[in-house]
């Protein structure tokens, strides 16, 4: 799924520099793209990008799968107070977990939403926001928005 790339950070909050690794560099070239990638369990299953196993089995043979980018709310929390020192240039922001139109549960960011008009089953849609600071940016992150 394509989504929106053009959020820009002051709009939707600041990013902590994130860095990848060998076993996240898939999942962050797909965000680089504007597509959210997930894993398919050889029994078809669509498991979150953060799973590195099919869980029933034990299996690491997972096929990437690209996502549609559309995703019910299922609960949130506006985070007042940085629980990490850096994430202090982040407050407020809204801490959500999404149900993906694919099935999985994800934990994400929410941007661009009044926290007092939120509703479970809410539609969102993925988008892409650069972390780290401009001068120095570092991987491409997955956020949701309202749709």
């Amino acid at each position: 799924m394509s989504g929106d790339a053009g959020s820009s950070p002051a709009a939707v909050g600041a990013f902590p520099r994130v860095e990848r690794d060998a076993a996240g560099a898939g999942f962050f070239d797909a965000a680089a793209r504007g597509e959210l990638l997930l894993r398919r369990a050889g029994d078809g299953r669509l498991l979150g990008p953060q799973d590195d196993a099919e869980a029933r089995t034990g299996s690491a043979d997972l096929a990437p799968v690209v996502a549609s980018g559309r995703a019910t709310l299922v609960s949130w929390a506006v985070v007042h107070q940085a629980p990490l020192p850096w994430l202090a240039g982040a407050v407020p922001y809204v801490c959500a977990v999404v149900e993906l139109a694919e099935g999985p549960w994800l934990t994400v960011r929410l941007v661009d939403a009044d926290p007092g008009a939120l509703a479970a089953g809410q539609p969102l849609r993925v988008r892409f926001v650069p972390s780290g600071p401009p001068d120095g940016p570092g991987e491409t992150l997955p956020v949701f928005a309202p749709a």
